[in-house]
């Protein structure tokens, strides 16, 4: 239960008037600040820090609580980039000053080609670390400008990670689709059972394997090269 004295403190934080700062009469940035001239706002009330272009578009916006970059995961991104015409470029969610966004919610960090709109790439963060359960799909996605995945990596508690039978943990693409290399990781090390197969594996664009290592426990076993 909130106490007398803190709904006064919040109360007051509400009316307090923000920094705004100007050139040649035009808003460059709006800043809400503390009693101890750090950024701070109810990040249910809007941003704390509002940044202009010279032609009066909006940068970006930050939502900061206590100088810490903080916004509930469900109101929406802490911080947000804009296009000239006002699209969404680049957003990141942070929660206490780390990035963060339960991954069942979407990816932590999205960033989007700056003309088309399109996604660009796509990270999924808890708590400053790359994470998504395996069983979700990768934490890491990086696409070329036509739409199509560029490489995608599987990471768990910030290490590049997937059981192997589930398959490669990274993998990555031709412009066309076509898959270009296959690492297999266990907790952040080159790993793959022999009787499986090849940890890593590079395919050429005919869709050919022309080389490939096998590793057990980061250890190169023996290389084998099927393109003569």
């Amino acid at each position: 239960m909130t106490s007398v004295n803190e709904w006064k403190k919040e109360f007051a934080e509400l009316l307090r008037l923000p920094k705004i700062t100007t050139y040649y009469e035009l808003i460059t940035r709006i800043k809400y600040t503390n009693e101890n001239n750090k950024l701070h706002r109810n990040p249910y009330v809007g941003p704390a820090h509002i940044k202009y272009r010279r032609d009066g578009t909006i940068y970006s916006e930050e939502y900061c609580f206590n100088n810490e970059l903080h916004r509930p995961t469900e109101e929406g991104p802490a911080y947000v980039e804009y296009f000239v015409d006002g699209k969404i470029i680049f957003q990141q969610y942070w929660v206490n000053g780390k990035q963060h966004r339960p991954s069942e919610e979407g990816p932590a960090v999205i960033i989007y080609y700056t003309y088309t709109q399109r996604k660009f790439e796509l990270r999924w963060i808890i708590n400053d670390k790359k994470h998504r359960p395996t069983e979700e799909g990768p934490a890491f996605i990086k696409y070329y400008e036509n739409g199509k995945i560029q490489r995608k990596m599987y990471y768990v508690n910030n290490q590049c990670h997937r059981p192997t039978d589930e398959g490669p943990a990274y993998v990555s693409y031709y412009k066309n689709g076509k898959i270009h290399h296959k690492i297999y990781y266990v907790n952040g090390q080159y790993h793959r059972p022999i009787e499986e197969g090849p940890a890593k594996i590079e395919y050429n664009k005919d869709e050919q394997i022309i080389f490939q290592q096998y590793y057990v426990n980061d250890t190169r076993v023996y290389v084998e090269s099927t393109l003569n």
